[in-house]
């Protein structure tokens, strides 16, 4: 069963984590380079002798704050629920798409759950367990309709007897549906 076992986790994370459905969607696009110059965000100005200032007509409210917060909460909490589904085999992995992708993520997840099933390790998936304190969120870019966020570090499968650590640097882009976060897109990101 062991030996089943570990390449199995080595194509599901080749197979599943680039997302052949993913593919459909357009490519984000990259983090903004900024120079030395462009490091001013949207609550700061450069006064005559180069150095920021907080601009109080500008400044983040607490409730804004508060919002911006609980915001990337939810989008961090879409993307652990994503990784864990999928290692997991779990049947509400689709949930976490954008319906623009949906159909493609649901029927390429629903042939790896098939296959599985026919070679018997389904339950045996589904009692996997998952440790995602390896992996780092860290968004790019945040606006009301769009939020894009790389994933790195790795994080662990223990499936049967079988502990696996795969490594992950993706970068995502999450769409608000319905009152909540999707993800729209995945691909590997450029070192």
């Amino acid at each position: 069963m062991r030996k089943r076992l570990i390449p199995f986790i080595a194509s599901l994370s080749l197979i599943l984590l680039p997302a052949g459905g993913l593919c459909m969607g357009q490519k984000p696009l990259e983090a903004p380079q900024h120079s030395a110059t462009d490091q001013l965000n949207a609550t700061s100005q450069q006064n005559a002798t180069g150095t920021q200032q907080l601009s109080p007509s500008t400044m983040a409210t607490p409730l804004e704050t508060d919002r911006e917060d609980a915001s990337r909460l939810e989008q961090i909490g879409v993307l652990r629920a994503y990784f864990t589904r999928m290692m997991t085999l779990d049947d509400r992995l689709p949930e976490v798409f954008s319906r623009r992708v949906r159909e493609g993520e649901t029927m390429a997840f629903v042939m790896m759950r098939e296959q599985q099933r026919r070679k018997g390790l389904l339950d045996t998936f589904h009692a996997a367990r998952v440790y995602l304190d390896g992996l780092r969120f860290t968004r790019i870019t945040a606006d009301p309709d769009l939020a894009r966020f790389r994933v790195s570090g790795s994080y662990s499968v223990n499936v049967g007897a079988t502990f696996e650590t795969i490594q992950e640097n993706a970068l995502f882009v999450l769409l608000p549906e319905e009152s909540t976060w999707k993800i729209y897109e995945r691909r590997e990101a450029a070192d």
